[in-house]
């Protein structure tokens, strides 16, 4: 045990810079003592095994999300992790980029409330594929409208069911949003200086990339703290047999991908004239018999030929050539 002046010596080189607050290897003391420089500013309250767990339940996190985020906004989103670490409060928030969305989660399986942090950039960019749009990141930030709030929240709620299947293994967990806000002033989530565990991702969508957040507080993770071992970690997941609830759960998103499905004819030319003249019950004519196949599109991407007809009541096609690509 170190005495108090041994410990005010140890701030006071670190506060004059004699002495780097980094972590360095332990040394021997005078007296033959193993002695390890520690930085109370920033405590490690989270073990290198709890961190790594947290890293594999967060892997699984993301990919559930991509799948329900790519099948909600029909296209590919890609999310990974990209670190796991801790850090104090303040700091985390120092980094934030504002405006931001910010999301409370709570759950009754943990602690306390914990954070996520949406890239408003992402968040406006799945608002403009929702309205039909390419998915463009806007080049500044500002405030989302009502009606741009109303949709962040729509892609928002994709993010507690992820977090569900990816501590399924470990803990049975309800999640369920509390608050959004733009900036941290009025969240009272944590105090300043509580270490917290952050999973930082890199979103990928569009051809555009984007940062995601979240961020655990720890108090929110210490009733679970004794589970987050890796030998717990993995006695779960042997319990699942070949992990099959996150396959299934990518494979249901992914097959329930709509994808735009259309028949085209060979394009015909008419006088603008005529085309000006045009009354409900008109007649065009195609250069082309009724018996012969029209060009099958997948996405804008021409696929297969089939021919026209009729089931019943409603106008069907009746493929010829298997769904490959063919050239138009």
């Amino acid at each position: 045990m170190l005495s108090q002046a041994e410990i005010d010596a140890l701030l006071g080189a670190v506060a004059d810079g004699s002495l780097p607050p980094e972590d360095q290897p332990p040394s021997l003391s005078a007296d033959g003592r193993i002695v390890k420089t520690y930085d109370f500013r920033r405590p490690a309250k989270f073990s290198n095994e709890q961190l790594r767990t947290l890293q594999a339940i967060h892997e699984n996190v993301g990919r559930v999300a991509a799948a329900r985020l790519s099948s909600f906004l029909r296209g590919s989103v890609v999310i990974q992790l990209a670190g796991t670490d801790q850090l104090v409060f303040d700091d985390y928030l120092g980094q934030l980029a504002l405006p931001t969305e910010l999301v409370v989660m709570t759950s009754p399986g943990l602690g306390g409330p914990f954070l996520a942090d949406l890239d408003l950039g992402f968040a406006f960019a799945a608002v403009d594929r929702l309205l039909g749009g390419p998915g463009r990141m806007p080049a500044e930030r500002t405030e989302p409208t009502p009606i741009e709030a109303d949709l962040i929240a729509r892609v928002v709620a994709h993010l507690p069911h992820a977090l569900n299947e990816g501590w399924a293994h470990l803990q049975t967990l309800d999640v369920a949003v509390t608050e959004t806000a733009l900036s941290p002033i009025l969240l009272r989530l944590a105090a300043p200086t509580e270490v917290v565990a952050v999973l930082t991702y890199e979103v990928r969508f569009a051809g555009q990339t984007a940062p995601m957040t979240i961020c655990y507080p720890f108090a929110a993770l210490e009733p679970l703290l004794p589970r987050l071992a890796a030998t717990m970690w993995y006695a779960q997941r042997r319990q699942t047999v070949g992990d099959a609830t996150v396959r299934e759960t990518l494979e249901a998103e992914v097959r329930s991908v709509e994808i735009p499905v259309s028949a085209s004819f060979r394009a015909v030319d008419i006088p603008v004239e005529a085309l000006t003249e045009l009354q409900p019950g008109d007649v065009i004519r195609f250069d082309e018999h009724f018996g012969e196949p029209v060009l099958i599109t997948v996405s804008d991407q021409a696929q297969a030929w089939a021919i026209p007809g009729r089931v019943g009541d409603r106008i069907a096609l009746r493929l010829v050539t298997p769904l490959v690509p063919t050239e138009a």
